[in-house]
């Protein structure tokens, strides 16, 4: 054999016995076993925080059993109102179908600038009855924006003792001012109510079904986090509270700006001040609204609920991240352990239903809960889709007006195209 034959030899031998490792191969490989290990692990953490938060939440459920009074206060219902001119007739009917004493009732209607007939129909409601009084808006006070803004000035025209406050597509029972009333004991500042979006006897589609059972849950986790006394939100279209409490925290107008104004009155109420905030489940006081009419309409809203989400405390934010991580990590175990993923979706899903229960039976609407399973399987995707918007700077808009955050969850910017 020739010198250069053995070489040649040499080398194809080194190539075949001992390959040149692939260090990049490797390091990729030992990262997908080390993730393969922990997810499982990291999941069942996040499915125990989750399952313990909605048993906290249940219990909660149970600790809203308040005093009731029957004394009747006088009391002013705004409405604030932009581009609604297909809803609004429908709503002040109902309102004018209400029990409670005319001589102790006042309904206001506020125009917030709209470019439909809004306006027009709201004049001709007036002469319908003596109770109702109408506002034109013709220009913002420079510190609020949105619903707020309507708010305030509709306050400050009205002479109740007690403020509800529902929206133009809303419609509310016979019963819904009496039963706020009632829950007005003496040290109590604001009351909060639960809104469905479709009634038994409504041709509502399964999207609309699906949309209500899912406001069931939100509005349940609300209201049972203040059955130990943490607020999380609480419905701009069904909640009240007392004048004299809105007066000493000097009102929207001194708050300053924010998207959630309800939710940021009862915080403000809790936090500064002595009186006590209610939040029961009361079939008396059920609201039914409408549900967007399709997808598009629908990223639109839940996205402007999750960017207002970062006025929300730190309780709230944990709430919805573990949501969030429970759910993601569930799915991304598909891909490596199917049985422990379904257990996984398994336990979620018993523990949200747990509570949908719970609440559906309280005002007596558990027929929402044959959408169930279908409802499930759309919550898991949107709390995936939506927590990140909570977390990261956004930009929402809510009829002509956008609302830029910064990553610190301060405003950055807003503008309105009026």
């Amino acid at each position: 054999m020739s010198q250069g034959s053995h070489k040649n030899f040499i080398a194809i031998g080194r190539t075949n016995l001992y390959p040149k490792p692939n260090f990049s191969t490797s390091f990729i490989e030992g990262k997908l076993y080390t993730v393969q290990l922990v997810l499982p692990y990291l999941l069942f953490a996040f499915i125990i925080a989750y399952i313990l938060q909605t048993v906290l939440i249940f219990i909660g459920t149970h600790r809203l059993n308040y005093p009731r009074t029957k004394r009747l206060q006088t009391i002013s219902v705004l409405v604030a109102l932009r581009d609604e001119e297909t809803t609004v007739a429908a709503c002040v009917n109902s309102l004018l179908k209400l029990d409670y004493p005319d001589d102790l009732l006042e309904i206001i209607l506020i125009d917030d600038r709209s470019r439909d007939r809004t306006a027009e129909i709201i004049d001709a409601l007036q002469r319908k009855s003596k109770c109702i009084k109408t506002l034109h808006i013709t220009r913002g006070i420079p510190s609020l924006s949105g619903k707020a803004n309507a708010i305030a000035q509709g306050i400050e025209i009205s002479t109740g003792e007690l403020v509800l406050v529902t929206d133009g597509d809303c419609r509310v029972p016979r019963s819904w001012a009496k039963t706020h009333a009632s829950y007005y004991h003496e040290d109590v500042g604001l009351v909060g109510g639960f809104t469905l979006l479709d009634d038994k006897n409504d041709r509502t589609g399964l999207f609309g079904k699906i949309q209500s059972l899912d406001w069931a849950y939100l509005l349940s986790v609300g209201t049972g986090a203040m059955g130990f006394g943490l607020p999380l939100s609480v419905l701009g279209n069904n909640f009240s509270f007392r004048r004299a409490a809105y007066d000493e925290v000097g009102g929207y107008r001194r708050m300053g700006f924010t998207i959630i104004e309800d939710f940021a009155l009862m915080k403000t109420l809790l936090a500064k001040t002595d009186w006590r905030v209610r939040y029961p489940i009361d079939r008396q006081m059920l609201v039914y609204s409408h549900p967007m009419p399709d997808l598009g309409r629908f990223y639109q809203q839940r996205k402007r609920w999750s960017a207002g989400g970062k006025e929300v405390g730190g309780y709230g934010k944990f709430l919805m991240f573990v949501a969030m991580a429970s759910h993601l990590l569930a799915i991304l175990l598909m891909a490596t352990n199917v049985k422990l993923a379904i257990l996984a979706v398994c336990l979620l899903a018993a523990a949200d239903f747990l509570v949908l229960r719970r609440t559906t039976g309280l005002v007596q609407r558990q027929d929402l809960l044959r959408y169930f399973p279908i409802w499930q399987a759309f919550y898991f995707l949107y709390t995936i889709v939506f927590t990140p918007v909570l977390l990261l700077p956004t930009t929402v808009r809510w009829k002509e007006i956008s609302y830029s955050w910064k990553l610190n969850f301060q405003l950055k910017q807003m503008v309105e195209n009026r």
